[in-house]
């Protein structure tokens, strides 16, 4: 069971995450992250993303609820993104163990949709006291 502190703290970057999708895509406009919420599902004509949700798939398999699913329909890519709270200590560590444990859900996905995809673990970010500065510390995210 996850403590209500690191729950905290990943809900709130994933709720970030989430944001910056929707601006990219032309789902959101906003910019306030205090006002925004995370919802289960979004689309539009160009991009499918999941949060939190069991992506289908032909085979079952234990791992297949990523904390975000991004299905770009215009560049027929799909992204996996699976964030982690971790120590800087132990940030390379939390990276492999993500990648680990989404590879065989990207394969998966990689056969049933002909789609590119790509895994990005977010683990060991720093948020400051209102979560209105993120720092990424993983060297497989890049903030656009």
């Amino acid at each position: 069971m996850l403590n209500s502190s690191y729950l905290r703290r990943h809900n709130e970057v994933v709720r970030y995450i989430h944001l910056h999708l929707c601006r990219q895509y032309g789902i959101r406009k906003t910019k306030r992250l205090k006002t925004h919420s995370v919802q289960s599902v979004v689309s539009n004509e160009f991009v499918d993303i999941r949060v939190d949700t069991t992506i289908s798939t032909d085979t079952a398999m234990a791992n297949n609820k990523p904390d975000i699913f991004v299905h770009d329909k215009v560049r027929n890519t799909i992204t996996l993104i699976e964030v982690g709270i971790t120590s800087q200590n132990c940030l390379k560590q939390v990276e492999v163990e993500k990648f680990h444990k989404y590879d065989l859900l990207a394969n998966e996905l990689e056969a049933i949709h002909h789609a590119k995809v790509k895994l990005i673990p977010v683990p060991g970010m720093e948020l400051s006291q209102d979560f209105s500065r993120v720092i990424f510390m993983s060297s497989s995210w890049k903030k656009e």
